[in-house]
C-alpha cells in the first residue's frame, strides 16, 4: 500500500483544530439569531428612512393645557384627548427654509424606500404604477380579486388640475405623507381630476407626462395619477354622470381595479386637516369600526353620539338596543336585482365584532327618503327606482374595501346603477349586507349651544335613523334649513373648521380631531 493510502497517526492538536473548524462551520450555517453567525456577522443596521440629510422623527406629544369638550362624538376615538401635538412641532419642520428646500424631495420615491423598512411589501416603482393606472378598462372580471388579506392600505388624496399648491398647503401635505406613510406604513397617492375632457390621457404618453408636469408639483409627481371624464366614460359608459360632485368614487373604483393589492383605501379631501397624528387617528378609527357589533349597527350609524347626554358610547349602544330591540337591520336589505355578497346574518349580539368594516365614514348614515335632500330622488339603473332602499352620509371622506369598490364598479359597468357620491358606498353596503360604520369622532361648535338644544336640532328622524327625517345637515330643495352646522368643526361648508385650524396653527392645543373644510389656507 502506498504511503498516500496509509493511515498515519494524527496529532491531537490537529484533531482539536479540526473540531473547532467543524464547530465554527456548524454555527455559521445555523440560522439561529443566537449562533456565532450573528456574533461574527451581525445583521446590517436597517437603512435609515431619510431623504438627503432629513429623516422622519417620531411624533412628540405633550399634555394638553386645555381640553375642548366636544358636543358630538367620543373625544378619544381618534386618539388620547389629553395628549396633544403642537402645530409648530408638526408643520414648521416641513416649511421650506434656507436650511431645507423641500421641493427637491420626491415623496413617491421616499415612500418606496421607507415602506419596506416599516415591514411592508416593496411598492411598485413609478413607471410600473403609471403603466398599470393607464391600462384600458376590463369589461369582464378577468383579474380575480386577491384572496385573503394583504394588510395593505392606501390613502388617496382627491385633487384637481388647477389646485393651488401654496407653501402652507404643501407643508400640510408633507406632514400628512410623513405621518401616514413614512412613520405609519400607508401608501399615499394623488388622484388628479383634469377638467379638460379633450386631453387624451390614456394613449398619449408624451401628453400625459406633459400635463402631469403642468398640474402637479415635482415633489408629489411620482405619486400622482391623472384622469378626466373621458377616462370615466370609458370605464362606465352606461352611467350618464361622471362629474366629481356626483360620482367621486368612479376614479377610486378604477384605482382599486388597477391596484388590487390594497385591501382598503382611505379617500381624503384636500381641505381636510388632522390636529392629531394622521396614521394614529385613522388606525384608531379603524379599530373602533372593527370592534363594532352588527346588531343595530345601521341604527347606531343613523344617530349622533352626544357624550353630555349618553355619558359613554356603551350607554349609547344600550339605549339604541333598548329602543330597536331585534327589529333593526342585520344583513342585506332586499331589493330586486341585488344579491348579498356575505353569508346570512347571525342572530347573536357579537356578530360582526372583530370584522373589518367595508365602509368607514364620519357623519351619520341616514335614509335620504323624507329629507328633501336635493339628491333624494337621484336613483338610476335600479329595478325598484326611488323605492330602492338607500343610505347616505354627508362628506365623502371614507375608507372603503376592495370588494365593495369592485361590486359598485361591476354594477355601474353592467347595469348603469348609480346614486350620488354621498350615497354610493353606503347604499351598496346596505343592499349587499356589508359592514358599514360611522365613527363618532369629536365635533365642536364655535357657537355656544347646550347638548339638549343641539339634540333637538340634529335628531328629527325616525328610530331607524334619528339624524334623518327633516335633518338640518343636508342641502334641501329649498336651500339650507335652519342649522347649527355653520360653526361646526366638521361639515361640508361653513367656517368653523377653518377658525379652529387657524387657532391650532397659532398655538392653541387641540386634541385629535378632523377639521373640514379648511380652505384658503
Amino acid at each position: 500500500m502506498g504511503i498516500g493510502m496509509q493511515y498515519l497517526p494524527v496529532p491531537r492538536r490537529l484533531i482539536q483544530g479540526s473540531a473547532v473548524v467543524l464547530f465554527l462551520v456548524a454555527l455559521l450555517t445555523y440560522q439561529s439569531p443566537f449562533g456565532l453567525r450573528a456574533i461574527l456577522f451581525p445583521p446590517k443596521t436597517p437603512k435609515i428612512c431619510q431623504w438627503q440629510d432629513w429623516q422622519s422623527s417620531p411624533p412628540v406629544y405633550h399634555d394638553c393645557k386645555t381640553v375642548r369638550s366636544p358636543l358630538i362624538g367620543d373625544p378619544n376615538v381618534l386618539g388620547d384627548s389629553k395628549r396633544c401635538l403642537l402645530a409648530r412641532t408638526r408643520l414648521n419642520e416641513f416649511r421650506s427654509s434656507t436650511e431645507r428646500y423641500w421641493p427637491s424631495i420626491k415623496w413617491g420615491q421616499l415612500q418606496r424606500q421607507c415602506l419596506p423598512i416599516r415591514g411592508h411589501k416593496v411598492p411598485d416603482n413609478e413607471d410600473v404604477m403609471s403603466r398599470k393606472w393607464r391600462r384600458p378598462p376590463h369589461f369582464k372580471e378577468v383579474e380575480p380579486i386577491p384572496k385573503g388579506s394583504s394588510g395593505r392600505v392606501a390613502i388617496v388624496l382627491r385633487t384637481w388640475d388647477n389646485y393651488a399648491y401654496t407653501e402652507t398647503r404643501r407643508a400640510w401635505l408633507r406632514t400628512l405623507i410623513s405621518e401616514a406613510s413614512i412613520q405609519g406604513g400607508y401608501h399615499v397617492f394623488f388622484l388628479v381630476n383634469v377638467k379638460d375632457p379633450n386631453i387624451n390621457l390614456e394613449e398619449d404618453d408624451f401628453a400625459y407626462k406633459k400635463w402631469l408636469a403642468e398640474y402637479v408639483p415635482e415633489e408629489f409627481r411620482d405619486m400622482a395619477f391623472l384622469y378626466n371624464e373621458n377616462t370615466l366614460k370609458a370605464w362606465y359608459p352606461l352611467v350618464e354622470e361622471h362629474g366629481a360632485q356626483d360620482q367621486i368614487y368612479q376614479a377610486l373604483q378604477i384605482f382599486s381595479h388597477q391596484f388590487p393589492q390594497y385591501d382598503h383605501i382611505w379617500q381624503l379631501e384636500m381641505d381636510l386637516r388632522f390636529t392629531g397624528h394622521v396614521h394614529s387617528a385613522l388606525e384608531s378609527a379603524t379599530s373602533f369600526a372593527r370592534a363594532q357589533s352588527r346588531r343595530n349597527l345601521w341604527e347606531r350609524n343613523g344617530r349622533f353620539y352626544l357624550p353630555a347626554i349618553h355619558h359613554s358610547y356603551e350607554n349609547f349602544t344600550a339605549a339604541v338596543d333598548a329602543e330597536i330591540g331585534d327589529t333593526g337591520i342585520w344583513g342585506a336589505v332586499a331589493t330586486e336585482g341585488i344579491e348579498s355578497v356575505v353569508p346570512p346574518p347571525q342572530s347573536v349580539h357579537s356578530w360582526g365584532v372583530e370584522e373589518e368594516a367595508d365602509v368607514i365614514n364620519f357623519m351619520p348614515t341616514i335614509d335620504p327618503v323624507g329629507t328633501d335632500w336635493v339628491y333624494e330622488n337621484t336613483v338610476h339603473g335600479f329595478a325598484n327606482g326611488t323605492d330602492t332602499p338607500r343610505r347616505a352620509a354627508i362628506v365623502s371622506i371614507t375608507r372603503s374595501s376592495r370588494r365593495l369598490l369592485r361590486a359598485i364598479s361591476k354594477a355601474q359597468r353592467e347595469k348603469g346603477q348609480w346614486v350620488v357620491s354621498e350615497a354610493m358606498l353606503e347604499t351598496f353596503a346596505l343592499l349587499q349586507g356589508l359592514k358599514a360604520v360611522t365613527v363618532p369622532h369629536p365635533i365642536v361648535f364655535t357657537n355656544e349651544k347646550s347638548a339638549q338644544d343641539l339634540d333637538r336640532e340634529i335628531h328629527r328622524g325616525p328610530p331607524s335613523n334619528r339624524a334623518g327625517g327633516k335633518t338640518s345637515m343636508v342641502y334641501t330643495n329649498e336651500g339650507f334649513p335652519p342649522s347649527p352646522w355653520w360653526g361646526a368643526s366638521y361639515w361640508f361648508t361653513g367656517d368653523g373648521a377653518k377658525g379652529l385650524w387657524e387657532a391650532y396653527v397659532e398655538g392653541e392645543d387641540l386634541p385629535p380631531m378632523l377639521l373640514h373644510p379648511v380652505k384658503e389656507i
